[in-house]
């Protein structure tokens, strides 16, 4: 059988679709309950995800989850290249000027795998702030992406990383209320984003900002640009 090259986690610390056999562990390794499956297409593992139950035509075994294996960090590895191959390799970001309630920008910028054409997007708010700006972004990333391919997003936002992939499962488990009770913040924007994310087949990946990377730079200078452009 062919080895699977898309993982669906239907319940696990995030749930969703996952283009390497390693950001999906980590989403399952250790989860009372976690329920999961290897793909070899997207079709077939968004039709199991949105409520299949048996195995349909495209399911393959995925890999039990290693005893004693850790999971790996973001830091220090955002440039390593996707396990499998992806459609859509988009770089986003958010910036606002006076945080919180001044004026904000958000930036992505695509590009499609196939042809090398890149496509920048960008927009502001005149009243917002930074995490607003990059939960912003990484929305428009999974607009702009056709649904049912294959994305690897990149940010430079901890807190867009962390919640995607640790903090969104337990915030839906808890009717969106953080741990100590509270609500979550932005749960508007978290509502579009989680619905977007069960559409594609999405790698995640953390760069450290203003460090070089020639287009996190170009996301930066763009998301600055709309944010001075929205002052008063």
């Amino acid at each position: 059988m062919a080895k699977p090259s898309i993982y669906a986690v239907a319940r696990g610390r995030a749930c969703g679709l996952f283009t390497s056999w390693s950001e999906c562990e980590k989403q399952i390794k250790g989860y009372p309950g976690a329920r999961y499956k290897g793909f070899t297409d997207v079709a077939a593992a968004l039709a199991w995800l949105n409520g299949g139950t048996s195995a349909p035509a495209g399911a393959a075994p995925a890999p039990s989850p290693r005893r004693g294996a850790s999971a790996r960090g973001a830091a220090g590895r955002a440039e390593e290249t996707p396990a499998a191959p992806v459609d859509f390799t988009i770089y986003t970001d958010g910036s606002c000027l006076r945080n919180p309630g001044g004026p904000g920008g958000w930036a992505i910028v695509a590009c499609e795998e196939r042809t090398g054409r890149l496509t920048e997007r960008s927009g502001g708010d005149p009243s917002t702030t930074n995490n607003r700006m990059e939960l912003t972004a990484a929305i428009e990333a999974l607009a702009f992406a056709p649904a049912g391919t294959r994305v690897a997003l990149y940010t430079d936002s901890q807190y867009l990383k962390n919640g995607l992939t640790r903090w969104l499962a337990g915030w839906k488990r808890h009717q969106w209320k953080k741990a100590d009770g509270t609500p979550v913040l932005n749960q508007d924007l978290w509502l579009r984003l989680d619905a977007l994310t069960r559409t594609h087949a999405i790698s995640y990946h953390w760069v450290k900002g203003h460090r070089g990377n020639p287009r996190n730079e170009r996301c930066d200078t763009l998301a600055r640009q709309e944010a001075l452009r929205c002052r008063p």
